[in-house]
Parts: structure tokens; C-alpha cells; sequence
């Protein structure tokens, strides 16, 4: 649909850039504050689950769809409606006052947020390969930003303010974007004659719905109801088999979507986002809950690794310029090794780290994001042309948005079974007939005599809190340090991704 431009202009790049970020904006400061908001709706960590589900759910149905509605709205007309709809999602979040209406603000934003990255992508597709390296750049810098500015200025929004601010701040950001559209086409399309039907919608809705059903409440209930597990896993089959069998579309040129190469490239995307996804809601709960470290800090902190993967993303569009990449193999077993040495650093925390340390070690985070998921492009979208290259980006951001729900259920449920574990097993030592109980009350009492005895014990169970939460964290570090092993095998096991170098694909980094 997309004509080619013959050249990126500063204002068309920026004009992408502040459509692309929106989402990373949002998403990067509710993950700051999401123990804020759970707190401010009253919802639990269960529930919180629920409105990633319906963000992802909301986002993956437009997904689906984007290419009808891009044809029949024109793009500027189906990004300025997203922008609306985005922005009242905003405004219900921000207004809530449950768990239900956060979930229904969630669902809208979804809908609403699922175009800005893919139409960004495809716009910059558009560009010739001259201007094409500087329009990916921008684009990656677009995110890595969005992504950095979320938690530094949830923190200041949540220490000045409360938590509907998180929500809130991303008006301003919207209404910069909606002039930012008038660059983008106008032109719209008749619908194709052989568009899917309303059999096939409606057996689409099923099973997306059932599939991120699945993906919420595995981690919950894996052992304790199987069977119902398997019985959606089959609804969600079956839907998809609907869909395939109603859907009446132009063919697609199958051979290059099923070859091995996009098939395993959307298979470590989704490693990648998962583990993204992960660490984004790990890292504020560990900084805060575990180290100790206010809100301003924890933000500063949480900034580095996007800041880093610019850097590194700088560094990597450098080297394919200059044809000195060492190949996609070579750059993403390196990017696994620096996951592999962020677990172990991480992993080997105690409550007395300082926060300069933890900045060395997030700036090998931010090394494995950026380095890691060029390259996967590098290799998965290289041989796809243009004619498929909406269709192949927008399976692309189904496989992440599912990703980015199961990385956000999966982390909270194990941050809290781990937790539930650790605090059984410290708590045995909380007692009077314990000698070391007693010596940490003994010293507790010389250095704070002030304090009565009841005082002292809360102060020793917070501590008891916060042991049990960073443990938990460190656990979750430990899990990550396996992942980037099997990650790295699989990479130097993959031949077909090895034979990729960085010539042919040097136009699509992203």
C-alpha cells in the first residue's frame, strides 16, 4: 500500500519517531509503577495478570486486521483514530477506581496502541535503501527512548503526584503525535474482494481469546487443573482452524512467511520479549521492595538499559555501515552471553549493593536487547520483500504482544510463589528460642534503644519482608542465567541463521 519515498526528511522522521514511542512510553511507565497502580485499584498481582491479558488480547484482534484498516482508512486516518481511542483507554486507567475498569482501560489501549509500532515499521520500510539505515536508526531510537523516559518520569510523577498520573502523562504525548500524522498517506483503498468475513472475526476472537486465557492462567494453574488447560488449548486450535477455513483472502506468497529462517526468527523474538517483558516488571519490585532505593533512584536505574541499548544499537548500525559485522550468528550468541553474564551479575546481589554497580551490570541488559533483536531482524526479515513485508511484520507483533502477556503473568506468578517459599523458610527462624533471633534483637536494642519491643520486632519482620523479596528476585536471575545458556546453544546450532551475513541484510536491522 505504502508508496516509496525517495528520501526520509527530518520532520517524516520525526513524525515516526514520536508515533513509534507512544506505546514503549505508556507500557515503560506502567511497568514502573505497576505495584502503585495494583495498590491504587486494590488489584492483585492475579488481576494486575488479567489487564496485560486484555491489552495484549485488544491488540493482537487489531493486529489481525491492520492491513484491512490501514486500506479502507488511509493510514493517517486509522492513526489518528488510534490515537483517539488510545487516549481514552488513558483517561479510563487513569480514572478507575477497580480492578475491572483498570482491565477495561487496558483492553482499549490495546486497541488503540497495536498500530503505532507496526505502521511506524512499515513506513519506514517504504523509504529507498539510502534513507532506509537513518529511518530504522530513528525508529530504534524512538523505542529505546520511549522506554528510557517511562520510568524517569513515573518516578516523578508517582513521588509528586499518585499513581493516575501514570496514566495521564501520556496525553501530552499524544496530542504532539496527532499533527505528526499529517505526514503520513492519506490514500485509502477498497477493501480487497476476497477480505475475510464476519465467521471468520468471529473464530478469530475465539481464539485469540482463549489463547492469551491459556497464556494468563498456566502459570497459575499448571498442576491444579489440567484438564481445563487442555480443553482451552484445544478451543484456541480449533478457532484458529476456523479462521483458516472461513477467511476468503487474495493467496499469499506462503514460501518465503514458512521458511525456517522467519519461523525460527519469530521464535527468538519471542524469547526476547518475553525476557524483556520480565525483567521490566522484576527489576522495579527488586529495586525498590529488596534494595531499599526510592523512587527517583529506582527510576534512574531502570533508564540505563534502554540509554545503553542505544549505544549499543548506534555501535551495531556503525559496524554493518562499515561492513564489519561478524554476522548475525556471531552478534546474537554475543548478545546472549552479555544476558548470560547480566543473570549471573544480578544474580550475585545482596542488600548492600550500591546503585553504581547495579548501573554496570544493567548497561550488559541493555547490550542484550538491542544487539540481540537487530540481529534477529537481520535474519528474519532479510529475504522478505515488499509485497509481503506488512503481512510478515505484523505476525511479527502478534508474536510479541502474546509475548509481552505471557512474560508479565509468568514473572508475577513466580515472583510470588518464590516469595511465598522463601518467607515459610526464613519466617522459621523468626523466634525467641532462635539464638540469632535473639543476638539481631540485642543489637537492634543497643542501636535503637529508643525503640520498645514491639517496634523492634515490626522492624525485624519488615527486614524479614525484604530478605524474602530480594531472594526471590536473585531466584529469578538465576532462571535467566539458564535461559541465555539454551539460548546460546540454540544459536550456534542454527546453521541456517549462521550462513546470514551482514551484507544483504544491511538495509533491515530492525
Amino acid at each position: 500500500m505504502n508508496a516509496e519515498r525517495t528520501q526520509a526528511t527530518p520532520w517524516y522522521l520525526i513524525s515516526i519517531m514520536l508515533i513509534a514511542c507512544l506505546e514503549f512510553f505508556q507500557n515503560g511507565l506502567l511497568n514502573f509503577a505497576s505495584s502503585q497502580v495494583m495498590g491504587g485499584v486494590g488489584a492483585a498481582p492475579e488481576e494486575f495478570s488479567y489487564a496485560a491479558m486484555a491489552y495484549a488480547s485488544a491488540a493482537v484482534l487489531v493486529l489481525l486486521q491492520h492491513e484491512w484498516l490501514s486500506r479502507r482508512l488511509g493510514m493517517r486516518r486509522y492513526i489518528r483514530l488510534s490515537i483517539i481511542v488510545f487516549g481514552v483507554g488513558a483517561l479510563t486507567c487513569g480514572f478507575a477506581n477497580g480492578p475491572s475498569q483498570l482491565i477495561l482501560g487496558r483492553a482499549l489501549q490495546g486497541l488503540g496502541g497495536a498500530a503505532f509500532f507496526t505502521a511506524a515499521r512499515v513506513e519506514v520500510n517504504a523509504l529507498t535503501d539510502k534513507s532506509k539505515m537513518l529511518g530504522l536508526l530513528c525508529f530504534g531510537y524512538a523505542l529505546m527512548l520511549g522506554s528510557a523516559c517511562g520510568p524517569l518520569l513515573g518516578a516523578e510523577l508517582i513521588s509528586r503526584q499518585d499513581w493516575r498520573w501514570i496514566f495521564f502523562a501520556v496525553l501530552p504525548a499524544l496530542a504532539l503525535a496527532w499533527p505528526a500524522t499529517r505526514l503520513l498517506s492519506q490514500r485509502a483503498e477498497p477493501a480487497h474482494p476476497h477480505t475475510q468475513g464476519s465467521r471468520a472475526f468471529l473464530c478469530m476472537i475465539v481464539g485469540v481469546l482463549a489463547l492469551q486465557w491459556l497464556i494468563q492462567q498456566l502459570p497459575y494453574d499448571f498442576f491444579s487443573r489440567p484438564e481445563w488447560l487442555l480443553a482451552i488449548l484445544a478451543q484456541a486450535l480449533l478457532a484458529g482452524w476456523g479462521w483458516q477455513y472461513h477467511r476468503r483472502r487474495r493467496p499469499l506468497r506462503k514460501k518465503a512467511l514458512l521458511q525456517l529462517r522467519y519461523l525460527a526468527g519469530l521464535g527468538f523474538y519471542s524469547c526476547c520479549y518475553l525476557l524483556v517483558s520480565a525483567n521490566s516488571y522484576i527489576l522495579p519490585v527488586m529495586a525498590q521492595q529488596a534494595l531499599g532505593f526510592d523512587l527517583p533512584t529506582t527510576g534512574r536505574l531502570l533508564s540505563v538499559s534502554f540509554v545503553a541499548g542505544i549505544l549499543f544499537s548506534t555501535l551495531y548500525a556503525f559496524l554493518l555501515l562499515k561492513r564489519r559485522a561478524r554476522g548475525v550468528r556471531a552478534m546474537m550468541a554475543a548478545a546472549c552471553c552479555l544476558l548470560l553474564l547480566y543473570g549471573v551479575l544480578m544474580s550475585g546481589l545482596n542488600q548492600n549493593a550500591p546503585a553504581s554497580l547495579i548501573v554496570s551490570i544493567l548497561i550488559c541488559n541493555g547490550g542484550f536487547m538491542s544487539l540481540f533483536i537487530m540481529a534477529v531482524a537481520q535474519a528474519t526479515f532479510s529475504h522478505i520483500d515488499q509485497p509481503d513485508f506488512a503481512r510478515a511484520y505484523q505476525t511479527k507483533n502478534i508474536v510479541r504482544q502474546l509475548s509481552l502477556s505471557m512474560g508479565v503473568a509468568a514473572s508475577t506468578v513466580f515472583l510470588q510463589a518464590r516469595n511465598a517459599l522463601h518467607y515459610q523458610r526464613l519466617s522459621e527462624g523468626f523466634s525467641v528460642l532462635n539464638p540469632a533471633f535473639n543476638a539481631a534483637l540485642d543489637q537492634l536494642q543497643q542501636a535503637l534503644p529508643e525503640l520498645s519491643a514491639k517496634q523492634r520486632m515490626a522492624v525485624l519482620a519488615g527486614q524479614l519482608t525484604q530478605q524474602s523479596q530480594l531472594l526471590s528476585c536473585l531466584d529469578f536471575f538465576r532462571l535467566e542465567c539458564v535461559m541465555a545458556i539454551g539460548l546460546i546453544v540454540i544459536v550456534l546450532w542454527q546453521q541456517s541463521l549462521g550462513r546470514q551475513d551482514s551484507g544483504p541484510a544491511a538495509s533491515k536491522p530492525l
